[in-house]
């Protein structure tokens, strides 16, 4: 069972690494994501062909790498969260900025969309992270 949850940990990293390079306008390409992950480009390759599979992603030979319909929602969703979480660890448990990242990282894998409307709503519809970034709007 760990395996899975690291498999789905892993594949929702890349879509979010997706997601985020598709935001700040770059081009999305197997090297992008390499550098973003620290990762080979084999093991992006790879990744990539089982986003592919899952429909998660598209690609296509010399063309950027784009996330279909079903990944820009659920990299949203994982953003969302991530933003929220960070939120949420600045504004009522008084962390810093720069300490919640990691955090966030490990947190934003929970499946409870109870959990996340009830931070969603402590954070009074906040939109915006500690970091400037915009936060998905997402309904749990």
């Amino acid at each position: 069972m760990q395996t899975d949850l690291k498999t789905t940990k892993e594949k929702e990293h890349y879509i979010k690494v997706i997601y985020k390079l598709l935001e700040s306008n770059k081009k999305v390409s197997v090297s992008t994501i390499s550098k973003s992950l620290g990762v080979s480009k084999s093991s992006v390759s790879n990744m990539l062909k089982k986003l592919v599979k899952m429909e998660l992603v598209k690609t296509a030979p010399y063309q950027p790498i784009l996330l279909s319909k079903k990944g820009k929602k659920n990299a949203e969703k994982i953003v969302a969260k991530h933003r929220l979480i960070e939120s949420f660890l600045v504004q009522i448990m008084g962390f810093k900025s720069g300490e919640v990242h990691l955090i966030a990282e490990e947190i934003e894998h929970i499946n409870s969309p109870v959990f996340f409307r009830k931070v969603k709503n402590m954070l009074n519809e906040k939109n915006v992270d500690p970091h400037g970034s915009s936060i998905p709007d997402i309904d749990f």
